[in-house]
């Protein structure tokens, strides 16, 4: 048996062993509860081809027991016959997304989760760490590969792991490739009981040999994992139990952990075990942290949140160990955590498949602050980790070179040792989760957030219906969030991850609602919406043009207010013209509120045109006069006057640019009394009038001072507009 797996063996599967049994699958079970999986893989499908009635059941624990033994490929195929027909059993949903996974078959896995987790109504972290895995998937491909990685000539067809440095030079591993001797071999896979051997460097990527590193420490069971004090003159290491029949079922796990001495002729001290040992749970894969005062290894001892967790204890000097402390949540999950590492620097790495990764096992590192705590988890990534089991993180305290195992395609065997090399250092990353909401605390779904550094886009995503969205970042780097959303203006969040803390960076996004002026046309008579109305709208000292939009074809059209206008007084003069129609002048004065739609008239009241074919009104050259084609268009205005007794109406006349503007403004206020003059001779109240000359301001062409241009081009400024400015109980 590959101690990798003993946690997953014993925690996962055997809870569910009993469903859908029968007599005709009673040999296949009883095989696999011994954990003899090639025996009960062709026990199963023997009992397949007499069974049709169980086949579900049979297709789940084929699924399972290919899982067992490292084979996702072919238990894929099982779990996807028996996936179809699980409504009795969610925890298969579960295992086929996670198969998938390991299969690089990320979109079916996370699928095939959602039904899980739809199915089971659990929501646990391991789901939460599930669905960042995309996250993970696509940073560890931006991120490209991190380390050159070479095979080494220790490896063979079967087992080869867990490197550790020895002495000047050399290696002590974890293998199989021995000669059967008298070995037993392991009912899990029918292959050999590993042992500890020692390898010398033969050239700066490769080590070779295979040489026993004692009688003493190797027997007729599993040894692995060793770890040594800084002098070699101690070891701690994994064995299995020595004495492993129990209630007549021989299985070989219940992994214990011990501890040898080197003697001063070179030999090892007869093992013995650690005290909080114990045939009730498992302890294995110890590792010394530089300084020799603490043991880090892995456990499914109560207490434990998941099928294994990292634990760490106090070493005394005569190499007495203390209490073990699990080491928390930050570290630990409901799932597997194995093959603890420390490096000089204290950070810690280890392999899991609880946390988000690629697949199966993966590793991850966990970086040490002065204060003793580790403060930051960050997955490997490339070529590190693979969609396999990738574990038995080792490096050196250059931090230049080191090793990890993996059962990934393209090895020589079952688990094969990789040397690697890195091509940078080993750095944190930083989680970010951040809410979109409003600037009244409400969450803004659909939000789209875009992640930026330098001035370069990263990454684009939109937020999920708690408006949550998540990015993971790199450390020591500027970034900027910005959040866009319709009717609200962009909200831009500047961070950096300089000196940070703590892996995990939680922001509200705030929007502002953008505060608009709203107002609706409609024809008077028809009542019907107007499209594409001009509407112009003047600042503060009504003469500066500010603005020019139109309306959309609900006849409404939304002016942005500035924000530093906002809950302030404003002052606003805004026109509305349209071909065909009376043009009206509206003036906007209020206090702005917190409300984000300010309607230009009170109770969301449409403003009305009034349709009504009119001609220039035009003047001659410094004349103000009425001309006769001017007073047939002013006798159209009498009559509408005298139809809608309550209009008021502002004459407004202009001059061309020739002359100085002093001289210019003088003269259209004389043309606009002449307008307002015609129309009280005709019987108009003097009240519902008034006249404003605007001078050479509001030119409608580029005939402005110094520019040459025709007469006829010149007298389309010398004009009278006639705007309504009042309407009050028109309707």
């Amino acid at each position: 048996m590959k101690l990798k797996h003993f946690f997953i063996i014993i925690t996962s599967l055997i809870l569910v062993t009993g469903y859908g049994q029968s007599k005709k699958t009673e040999t296949a079970d009883r095989l696999f509860d011994l954990f003899k999986f090639q025996q009960a893989i062709k026990a199963y499908k023997s009992a397949l081809k007499r069974d049709r009635k169980n086949a579900v059941y049979i297709y789940k624990k084929l699924g399972d027991t290919y899982s067992l033994i490292s084979q996702p490929e072919e238990a894929e195929k099982w779990y996807e016959k028996a996936v179809y027909d699980t409504d009795d059993e969610p925890i298969y949903y579960y295992r086929y997304a996670m198969t998938l996974r390991q299969n690089k078959k990320y979109d079916e896995s996370v699928e095939w989760m959602t039904i899980y987790k739809q199915k089971s109504g659990m929501s646990d972290e391991r789901l939460e760490e599930f669905f960042k895995e995309l996250d993970i998937v696509e940073k560890v491909k931006r991120e490209g590969i991190k380390a050159q990685l070479y095979s080494m000539s220790i490896d063979s067809k079967f087992t080869e792991y867990g490197a550790v440095y020895y002495e000047n030079d050399k290696i002590v591993y974890t293998s199989n490739n021995i000669s059967a001797g008298g070995k037993r071999r392991s009912s899990y896979d029918n292959l050999p009981f590993t042992d500890l051997l020692v390898a010398k460097r033969i050239n700066d990527n490769d080590f070779k040999g295979g040489e026993k590193i004692s009688p003493v420490i190797n027997t007729n069971f599993h040894e692995s994992s060793p770890t040594f004090n800084s002098d070699y003159t101690v070891m701690f290491f994994t064995r299995n139990n020595m004495n492993p029949e129990k209630k007549n079922n021989l299985r070989d796990y219940n992994l214990k952990i011990f501890r040898s001495f080197r003697q001063q002729d070179g030999t090892w001290s007869h093992p013995e075990e650690v005290h909080f040992d114990s045939d009730e749970y498992n302890c294995a894969h110890p590792c010394l942290s530089k300084d020799g005062k603490t043991l880090y290894f892995a456990s499914d001892m109560p207490g434990t949140f998941g099928k294994s967790d990292i634990y760490k204890v106090k070493v005394n000097e005569d190499w007495t160990l203390g209490k073990p402390e699990n080491l928390g949540k930050k570290i630990n999950t409901k799932g597997t955590e194995t093959f603890p590492f420390v490096d000089q620097n204290g950070n810690l790495f280890f392999s899991s498949d609880g946390h988000a990764g690629l697949g199966g096992l993966d590793i991850f590192v966990a970086f040490y602050t002065t204060s003793g705590k580790f403060f930051m988890l960050k997955n490997m990534g490339l070529p590190y980790n693979s969609s396999k089991d990738d574990f038995a993180f080792v490096i050196n305290d250059a931090h230049d070179e080191g090793f990890i195992s993996s059962n990934r395609l393209g090895g020589h065997g079952y688990d094969d040792i990789y040397m690697f090399r890195p091509y940078e250092m080993i750095k944190p990353f930083i989680y970010f989760v951040g809410h979109t909401k409003d600037n009244n605390g409400f969450v803004t779904p659909n939000t789209m957030v875009e992640l930026s550094s330098n001035g370069k886009l990263i990454r684009k995503k939109i937020s999920l219906f708690d408006g949550r969205v998540t990015f993971l970042l790199d450390p020591e780097k500027e970034y900027e969030i910005r959040a866009h959303r319709k009717g609200y203006k962009d909200a831009v969040i500047k961070l950096n991850t300089y000196n940070l803390s703590k892996s995990r960076i939680e922001q509200d996004i705030i929007l502002k609602q953008i505060q608009k002026i709203r107002a609706c046309i409609a024809d008077y008579n028809t009542k019907e919406a107007l499209d594409s109305v001009e509407v112009k709208i003047y600042g503060h000292n009504g003469t500066d043009e500010k603005y020019v939009m139109y309306t959309k074809p609900n006849g409404c059209v939304d002016f942005a207010i500035p924000e530093n206008l906002l809950q302030q007084e404003v002052s606003y003069e805004f026109e509305f013209r349209k071909q065909g129609y009376l043009p009206k002048r509206y003036n906007y004065q209020q206090h702005l509120g917190k409300d984000t739609i300010n309607w230009i008239k009170p109770n969301k009241q449409r403003v009305y045109l009034i349709k009504l074919k009119l001609n220039p009104i035009y003047f001659d050259l410094d004349k103000w006069d009425i001309r006769p084609d001017a007073a047939a268009e002013l006798d159209k205005i009498v009559e509408l006057l005298k139809r809608f007794p309550n209009i008021k109406l502002s004459m407004e006349s202009h001059t061309d640019s020739r002359h100085t503007k002093a001289y210019n403004m003088s003269l259209s206020q004389r043309r606009a009394q002449a307008t307002m003059q015609y129309l009280i001779d005709h019987g108009i109240d003097p009240k519902r009038l008034k006249a404003r000359g605007f001078g050479e301001s509001r030119l409608v062409n580029h005939c402005s001072d110094e520019v040459k241009c025709t007469e006829e081009e010149h007298q389309m400024n010398r004009r009278t507009e006639l705007m309504i400015i009042s309407d009050e109980n028109e309707n």
